[in-house]
């Protein structure tokens, strides 16, 4: 007995000393957006709207250690606006609750196509505990999996489980790849290229787009569009990375992109940096069908309050999932651009729990 109750304290210290590197975590994050974003204003935000985050977050949601986040949308949005979910409100507080354990799943890329089983996955074969598989989950001789990967490409995508925001992800040209290059990969799924709609080359003709639609589950079970932005990636990349990516709003009812884009450090520009491609009243091809197919998606996969997916919108207008994410996916660039995004959904009482 009283070794159980010495491990139950011990246990609420840690996650203690958890949520505290969390909060101070994104405390650092927001100042440095809110920096940023002053600066770019051409003034500090006002000691006002500071005050409404620090209230906000403490009768709202629980704390005034949310309030960083709260102060960043306010001076990008230009005021303050009740219904706001935080950063690291959306990870200490919603996750667990409405995703729970079942989100790490999303992080398995190879379990992906068994979870969602949809054709719109660009999947050719996977990796798994030193074995290869086909998409039917089928054992493959290494000689069979290098003729199939290259049988109509003569590039492929590798991704390793468990990694996100672009990291990790390997290019793998016919040409250099050998059986015993192979075999040192991590578990992790290969795919190929998505020829993206030519609408979208006039901002990254050297890398794919990509739609971050996010998905959430209502209280009465119904899935909605919530959130939904545009990825692009640079004149040198190959495929969009977080590190470097120009994220634009999109208005979620219409599919039309909002006048400004965001560099990552949430600077603002009205063009591609690069191709100087504008954004004003660019409407997102195929947006209709890849909102019905994560919309039906979720539906069908009811454990999950909410999902991040990265869509690729094909020369046929045809959405790709390239991702689904339901641990790691960030709400707050959407709730800084669009939000408040999620009202109605209760998410603001899951606190009191």
């Amino acid at each position: 007995m009283v070794e159980f109750t010495f491990k139950k304290i011990l246990k609420k210290g840690v996650l203690r000393v958890q949520r505290e590197r969390c909060h101070a975590t994104h405390a650092r994050m927001a100042r440095i957006l809110l920096g940023n974003i002053e600066q770019q204003n051409g003034e500090a935000l006002s000691k006002k709207v500071k005050r409404q985050s620090c209230e906000y977050a403490r009768d709202a949601l629980g704390s005034e250690k949310y309030a960083p986040w709260l102060d960043v949308y306010a001076a990008l949005h230009g005021t303050f606006v009740e219904g706001w979910i935080p950063g690291d409100y959306y990870q200490l507080v919603v996750l667990p609750l409405k995703n729970g354990q079942i989100g790490q799943a999303t992080n398995t890329k190879t379990l992906t196509n068994r979870l969602l089983n949809t054709p719109t996955l660009p999947d050719i074969a996977y990796l798994i505990d030193g074995n290869c598989y086909g998409i039917d989950y089928s054992i493959l001789e290494w000689h069979e999996l290098l003729e199939l990967l290259f049988a109509s490409e003569e590039r492929v995508f590798f991704k390793p489980d468990r990694s996100f925001q672009g990291k990790g992800i390997r290019i793998l040209e016919k040409a250099a790849v050998t059986i015993e290059r192979l075999q040192v990969l991590p578990d992790g799924v290969f795919q190929r290229p998505i020829i993206q709609h030519e609408a979208f080359d006039a901002f990254t003709p050297n890398s794919t787009a990509t739609l971050r639609l996010t998905t959430a589950k209502s209280p009465s079970g119904s899935v909605e569009l919530r959130a939904a932005d545009l990825r692009l990636g640079r004149a040198t990349d190959h495929f969009v990375r977080a590190v470097s990516e120009i994220r634009v709003p999109i208005d979620v009812p219409t599919g039309v992109l909002l006048t400004h884009g965001y560099m990552p450090d949430w600077g603002r520009v009205i063009s591609h940096p690069d191709t100087g491609y504008s954004f004003i009243g660019f409407s997102i091809p195929g947006y209709c069908e890849a909102r019905k197919v994560c919309c039906s998606l979720h539906q069908g996969f009811p454990h999950l309050g909410c999902i991040g997916w990265d869509i690729a919108i094909d020369c046929n207008e045809g959405a790709r999932i390239m991702e689904w994410n339901a641990r790691h996916n960030s709400i707050v660039f959407s709730e800084a651009t669009t939000g408040p995004s999620f009202i109605g959904l209760g998410w603001d009482l899951l606190w009191q729990r």
